[in-house]
């Protein structure tokens, strides 16, 4: 209760980071909006009955006028709540539950290195991994480096990055592209993100977390006209009912600007709902911080509205067969890239965002049954 008071208080007050969810910029500025009174009095009915505001309540449109409290229920809300729920069901499985929630496929999905071992192992595509370094040790290294193990670390990573390797450099256990770069090996001079280091800078990189190299994706063309500078992949949701059957949601493109190596959301990347047919919707969303809506790239002008995204069903359908191999996991946010060759899993997330779901397909409370 002192949490929520805490709260009420700093949205009646505005203050600190509060501010933004009483004065932020709409989404839908054609739209009648809702006073300043109104949106106040939403977002304490949120924190009044679920302990949490609405961080995107603009990004939803709940500033519209039209958007009446019944309105605004279609939606699951708050997202800190939904993250929440979503954790305790990836532990608790209600369908797979004979361990108590004790063992899950949480960890296979956090983990960039068992995702690949797990995803190889079944056939799956999925990008092939050059070397993971965990604890300041390299635990894995492909079989091509013929790696003494005798070695120091520093003297291992030197042989490692002593031929020419294109690749994308991970932390194994990161989240929303934080401290993923693009790693250039060529003619004895190394590139990170385009710009010259040392290998010795580089050594320091990655000894500073638990990194994963993978290969460099060549994505489908019709992907690249999307954005040139990232892999550009399909954001599907799975979620696993009761009975065991797998049931897929919320299909959306994340698309990077151009410059960029990552298409995050939270990195700048533009959304765009994805229809049934496999082609897209008419609007993109930036991240409120990024900016709002748009028709169109920001960069290149690419129209979105019925751009046909290659292979979609074919993706759909990997995934639904995919999370039934997984069968301890509840529901997956799958990142999934179209490569020349078909789909390719690059990651699945336990924690996905509900957030991009309903900014590019509307409400989602039909799907709470599953919740």
């Amino acid at each position: 209760m002192y949490i929520k008071i805490r709260k009420i208080l700093s949205i009646l007050l505005h203050r600190g980071d509060y501010v933004q969810y009483v004065k932020g910029i709409s989404y839908y500025p054609e739209c009648e909006r809702k006073t300043k009174y109104q949106i106040m009095k939403d977002q304490l009915y949120f924190v009044w009955n679920y302990g949490y505001e609405e961080e995107y309540y603009y990004t939803y449109g709940f500033d519209r006028k039209e958007m009446s409290r019944d309105r605004m229920e279609e939606y699951i809300v708050p997202y800190r709540a939904f993250l929440q729920r979503i954790d305790y069901l990836n532990f608790h499985n209600p369908y797979y539950d004979d361990f108590n929630g004790k063992m899950t496929c949480r960890v296979i999905n956090q983990d960039k290195f068992y995702f690949y071992l797990f995803l190889s192992r079944l056939g799956f595509p999925t990008p092939k991994v050059y070397c993971f370094i965990k604890n300041k040790t390299v635990i894995y290294a492909d079989d091509s480096y013929n790696i003494d193990k005798s070695l120091s670390t520093r003297e291992q990573l030197r042989i490692i990055f002593a031929k020419d390797i294109d690749a994308f450099a991970k932390p194994s256990d990161g989240m929303m592209g934080q401290g993923v770069f693009r790693l250039q090996i060529k003619d004895a001079k190394t590139y990170i993100d385009g710009a010259e280091c040392s290998v010795d800078e580089l050594i320091d990189i990655v000894l500073s977390a638990d990194y994963i190299l993978q290969e460099t994706i060549i994505q489908d063309e019709r992907m690249s006209k999307l954005c040139s500078s990232s892999v550009n992949t399909i954001r599907l949701q799975t979620v696993m009912d009761k009975n065991g059957e797998v049931i897929p949601f919320g299909a959306m493109i994340r698309i990077g600007r151009e410059g960029s190596s990552v298409d995050n959301w939270a990195k700048g990347g533009v959304i765009v709902g994805i229809n049934d047919d496999g082609k897209l919707k008419d609007v993109g969303f930036l991240k409120p911080k990024y900016g709002t809506t748009t028709k169109e790239h920001p960069d290149n002008h690419l129209i979105f509205d019925g751009y046909e995204i290659p292979l979609y069903q074919e993706a759909v359908d990997k995934a639904v067969e995919l999370h039934k191999k997984m069968y301890r996991s509840h529901s997956i946010g799958w990142d999934i890239a179209i490569t020349q060759k078909g789909p390719m899993f690059i990651e699945g997330n336990d924690r996905w965002e509900i957030s991009m779901v309903q900014a590019v397909h509307g409400g989602m409370g039909y799907m709470m049954k599953y919740f």
